[in-house]
């Protein structure tokens, strides 16, 4: 097994950029090149091919959120890079678990690293797990990175995080979809 494409899903909180950063730091000593993938979740009711009209522009919600997301990815490639490790960049809409799930093989990942909040009990079974999820459903090695609170996050648990939360982008287009 080779590991010369490491896949980094990755949600804009500042946990997610360190994940991305220790990944970079492994592909750096691997040879390996980094997969920073961001996946835009659309809200209930709203494909990616609908028109929206957020900020006075008519474009398609899928659209929209990609092209947000891929403005927001700008911090994590320089880190990446930083880090020694080249850098491929994408941004895709659907359902974050099976998107990833997808991505592994579209991509040629031998390696999936990402952060997990290490939620357990009511807060997993309620809120759910992507990184668990994908560490059960894929067919590579997962690397889990469990995050941790600091000094900087807002909240004193990564339990609860929300920092990366839903993008400016995601949060109109939710609004978009109920009016």
């Amino acid at each position: 097994m080779t590991f010369d494409k490491i896949l980094v899903p990755v949600d804009f909180s500042t946990c997610s950029l360190m994940v991305a950063r220790e990944a970079a730091e492994l592909a750096a000593k691997l040879g390996a090149r980094i997969v920073l993938l961001h996946v835009s979740d659309l809200p209930a009711g709203l494909s990616a091919d609908a028109h929206v009209s957020p900020e006075g522009a008519d474009t398609t919600a899928g659209a929209f959120a990609t092209s947000d997301a891929d403005r927001r990815m700008v911090g994590f490639v320089a880190a990446c890079e930083a880090a020694g490790a080249p850098v491929e960049l994408r941004t895709e809409v659907g359902a974050v678990v099976p998107t990833i799930l997808s991505a592994i093989d579209r991509v040629g990942a031998g390696l999936v690293v990402m952060g997990t909040h290490g939620r357990t009990g009511l807060a997993r079974l309620v809120l759910g797990s992507v990184a668990e999820g994908v560490a059960h459903r894929a067919h590579v090695p997962v690397m889990l990175i469990r995050r941790e609170a600091r000094p900087s996050c807002r909240h004193t648990s990564c339990d609860w995080c929300v920092e990366g939360g839903r993008s400016p982008a995601e949060e109109q287009l939710q609004a978009e979809s109920v009016g």
